[in-house]
């Protein structure tokens, strides 16, 4: 009989032992990639059991049947938990506490679950979104100069680009009119593009956050055909600057103005109450030196924002109206005013303060005074990438990017979870015989449930390229339908992503991508899109383009090639399921994600020799507890993958279903 220890945290960070009945079954199923759902992870979890209602359990789950306690143990979140078999650690995970039996108003047991740590990852997430993060390691200071590095500098890729993808009109070469980019007068503008961010930054910054303390490892993390790959940053139809704001600080004040009061060492602005007021108007008068930057000058009451205006700077004093009130009603506001702008600038900048007031004569007169801001201010423009994250939550993210490249998720502790091909994943278990712990008298053998398709897809796309790559092959751009050759249903794995489809114009090597709709002017905000940056240097082009950084326009022939595509100096890998043709070199890509990561997986499950077979044993405790879900089990003269395991606790009776494994390692 084995000793089974359950131990639970309570809020001050300590975990305590629960008592258990002596005759309870506890078992847990254990599975990670099961076969009958092949686009899910899994994770372990028990079946419902039951614990005595001990004055050392009622301590444990603080009485719960008394739902008069005000602090008693919550059902609303899960509690860190571990199992020990022999004192030896068996899983970490989480416990439910799911119900109370109470008699005689006596509480005589308690039903928990036990779930994996893997299960557990869902719950930190908690619905958040990726716009949630709260890391700012990858903000930087935006500039038309520094967007333009980005594009066309030879210097290897950062965390941070951005890609040739037009959201506002529709790039031609050589074709005339304002779109040409050939034309010096007509060129990419770099406030026309939103950034890109690879996907191994994005799972850093989750890792950062310490709302949830975990840490992702694992070798597919550090393989540049993850590496490369980009999360385009786009979630609204136009580029908007969001640079950080910076308050407009002033140093002097000349007169004074009726029913107007500034302080001039908090910056705060107020309407003070005077009965013969009629209305007050403050006037902002900023001076520039560099003229084309859009900037926004604003006005926060009580810290929200009352009124915006948007300039394009001038090389002079622009003026504008900031706040007006009538009438003389009392106003306890504060008001303070802002600056932003999209590129930085140094401006300085008047305020003018005027109110009407009708004195005891009862004719209107004026009442005048200025604010000086006589230290000049340059603007820092942090990109806060954050603003920028497309709508989706985290969880639904990090599922996506599981699916994608196939891979599996474990931990053992629910706070290092490991990411890995599913492949690599197997390959890395150990090669255990088993054959003495089974039980011969039964073994049942079941046929592996087959499909009849299997169909890879991405999110529709509305993109005027994907539109009509979809009108010619009557298929969505990057989606395969794989047909296994047997019978059965059909089976989707879908990904929460927009495949991109992108455009070789000028019949060199410029690429570039639309997200604009079939009719080429309508703007759209796509689902998230996944990129590959075609490699780490600048590609040389044939068409020489031209770019605008904000003040002034170049000739270009290299820039950072964006699609769906990485050449890694010798081979190319694509994001697209199917074998596609590339875009940029019209060769066709053999590297699919199904090649690279489904096919071998799939062509396992699907062998005509393949069998599921369940048969059960009793294992030691010091195999119980170091057996992993990739470890491949030889029973007899074959060799097996573990679908799923479900292991009683208290005896260490195993009831397994293996799939028959053919890898030749």
């Amino acid at each position: 009989m084995i000793v089974v220890g359950i131990f639970i945290k309570d809020n001050n960070g300590n975990y305590n032992k629960v008592e258990l009945f002596d005759d309870e079954k506890i078992s847990v199923n254990s599975l990670i990639q099961n076969i009958n759902d092949i686009s899910k992870t899994f994770t372990d979890f028990s079946q419902t059991f039951t614990v005595p209602a001990t004055k050392n359990n009622n301590k444990i789950f603080k009485h719960w049947y008394e739902n008069s306690n005000n602090n008693g143990f919550s059902t609303l979140v899960k509690s860190d938990a571990y199992i020990e078999l022999d004192t030896i650690p068996f899983r970490s995970g989480k416990i439910q506490l799911e119900s109370c039996n109470v008699k005689d108003e006596q509480p005589q047991n308690y039903s928990i679950n036990f779930i994996g740590a893997l299960g557990t990852l869902k719950d930190k997430f908690n619905g958040l979104f990726l716009k949630d993060l709260t890391d700012t390691t990858y903000d930087f200071a935006y500039s038309g100069a520094v967007v333009k590095d980005k594009v066309t500098t030879t210097a290897t890729s950062a965390d941070v680009m951005f890609p040739l993808i037009s959201s506002n009109r529709y790039w031609n070469y050589n074709g005339g009119g304002d779109n040409d980019i050939t034309v010096n007068s007509h060129p990419i503008v770099y406030s026309e593009l939103f950034p890109a961010i690879r996907l191994r930054a994005v799972f850093d910054m989750i890792d950062r956050d310490t709302k949830w303390n975990i840490n992702f490892n694992g070798a597919f993390l550090t393989d540049a055909r993850f590496t490369n790959a980009y999360l385009y940053l786009k979630n609204a139809e136009t580029f908007v600057s969001k640079g950080q704001l910076g308050k407009i600080n002033y140093q002097t004040q000349t007169n004074t103005t009726v029913g107007i009061s500034f302080n001039l060492t908090t910056g705060i602005l107020n309407l003070t109450f005077d009965s013969r007021v009629l209305n007050r108007l403050v006037t902002l008068n900023i001076t520039n030196t560099v003229a084309g930057v859009n900037y926004s000058v604003y006005c926060f009451k009580n810290g929200v924002q009352f009124s915006k205006v948007d300039l394009v700077s001038i090389i002079g004093t622009q003026n504008t109206d900031i706040l007006y009130v009538s009438g003389n009603a009392i106003d306890t506001a504060n008001y303070e005013f802002y600056f932003s702008s999209t590129n930085p600038v140094t401006f300085t900048s008047t305020t003018t303060l005027r109110s009407s007031y009708e004195p005891s004569s009862g004719i209107p007169r004026p009442s005048v005074s200025t604010l000086n801001q006589t230290t000049a201010i340059t603007t820092t423009v942090i990109l806060p990438l954050k603003s920028y994250f497309p709508e989706i939550k985290i969880e639904d993210f990090f599922s996506g990017i599981l699916k994608m490249f196939n891979l599996t998720c474990y931990s053992t502790d629910g706070i290092n979870y490991t990411i890995e091909q599913l492949e690599s994943y197997y390959t890395s278990g150990t090669i255990t015989d088993i054959t003495k712990y089974i039980k011969s008298e039964s073994v049942d053998l079941n046929r592996v449930k087959t499909y009849k398709k299997i169909n890879f897809e991405y999110e529709k796309s509305e993109s005027i390229v994907n539109v009509g790559f979809k009108s010619a092959n009557n298929i969505e751009y990057g989606s395969l339908f794989y047909d296994t050759g047997n019978d059965g249903d059909e089976y989707n794995i879908k990904l929460p992503f927009e495949d991109l489809n992108f455009s070789n114009i000028g019949g060199g090597l410029l690429q570039v991508g639309y997200v604009l709709k079939s009719d080429g002017i309508t703007k759209y905000t796509p689902k998230p899109v996944i990129l590959y940056g075609y490699n780490q240097t600048a590609l040389t082009t044939a068409p020489v383009f031209h770019f605008n950084n904000g003040a002034t326009t170049t000739a270009h022939t290299t820039y950072k090639a964006f699609g769906q595509e990485y050449f890694n100096g010798t081979d190319t890998f694509s994001l697209n399921f199917n074998e596609q043709q590339s875009t940029l070199t019209n060769q066709l890509i053999s590297n699919s994600l199904y090649n690279q990561y489904y096919r071998d997986y799939l062509t396992n499950i699907f062998d005509a020799k393949a069998r599921l077979i369940k048969v059960s044993g009793i294992l030691p405790t010091s195999l119980l507890t170091s057996i992993k879900l990739n470890d491949r089990l030889i029973i007899r003269d074959k060799r097996y993958l573990i679908n799923t395991m479900t292991i009683d606790l208290t005896t260490g009776e195993v009831q397994f279903e293996l799939l028959t494994d053919f890898r030749t390692l």
